[in-house]
């Protein structure tokens, strides 16, 4: 996959290229298992060895990459098994957010709905020219929407890595039946019918294995 041109960077090298790392690992220019090298790195950025090797140890910090032995740095690869169990986290989580949200919609978060609507309609324009551009916008409109600091925490220490294969499942399955739901789900919160948002949401984390090709107990 050809990779999009990334903006100059500010004065922190290693944390603009940290964030540069963990958006390709998120819309898969960097696939799972894929070996990250600093010797590319230092090529297309010319940056020095430090910054590189900070970025890249904030990205395995972050759960998103890792470091075997002798083998660098790579993107981590999760099992069929690892995958479910990871998405049973993200439901679990997701669904009370969801509740969360419609309990009662606040002015802020309808109004945020309809720029996160055209954010998802663009996303999948680009995804159809082949160009994944997913980045969790949804999930940070429905946590700012739930208003829990503490699961907001959790959800960014523990559950970027789940982007990986929402992004992989859009990528294959060209979100046909995705992007209705990922829309419904606004609508639903937005709508405060808390029991239809939190099917809508279970029915999406259903979809989205279902396009990794991954049959599991949610």
């Amino acid at each position: 996959m050809q990779r999009p041109p990334a903006e100059p960077p500010p004065p922190s090298r290693s944390l603009w290229l940290a964030e540069v790392l963990r958006e390709r690992i998120i819309t898969g220019v960097y696939a799972p298992g894929e070996r990250i090298r600093e010797a590319q790195l230092r090529e297309e950025f010319g940056f020095s060895n430090g910054p590189i090797r900070e970025a890249l140890q904030a990205v395995v910090a972050d759960g998103l990459a890792e470091r075997p032995p002798f083998q660098g740095v790579r993107v981590k690869r999760l099992s069929e098994r690892e995958i479910i169990e990871l998405f049973q986290v993200r439901l679990a989580l997701l669904e009370y957010a969801v509740e969360l949200a419609a309990r009662s919609p606040t002015p802020q978060t309808i109004a945020g709905a309809a720029a996160l609507k055209r954010n998802i309609d663009a996303a999948f324009t680009k995804l159809d020219e082949g160009h994944p551009a997913f980045g969790g916008k949804l999930s940070q409109w429905l946590l700012a929407a739930a208003g829990n600091r503490v699961m907001q925490e959790i959800w960014d220490r523990t559950l970027q890595q789940t982007l990986i294969y929402v992004n992989a499942a859009f990528a294959r399955s060209r979100g046909r039946k995705s992007r209705a739901l990922l829309i419904a789900l606004i609508d639903r919160i937005c709508e405060g019918d808390v029991a239809a948002a939190r099917a809508t949401a279970r029915a999406l984390t259903v979809q989205t294995l279902a396009d990794l090709g991954i049959s599991g107990t949610l």
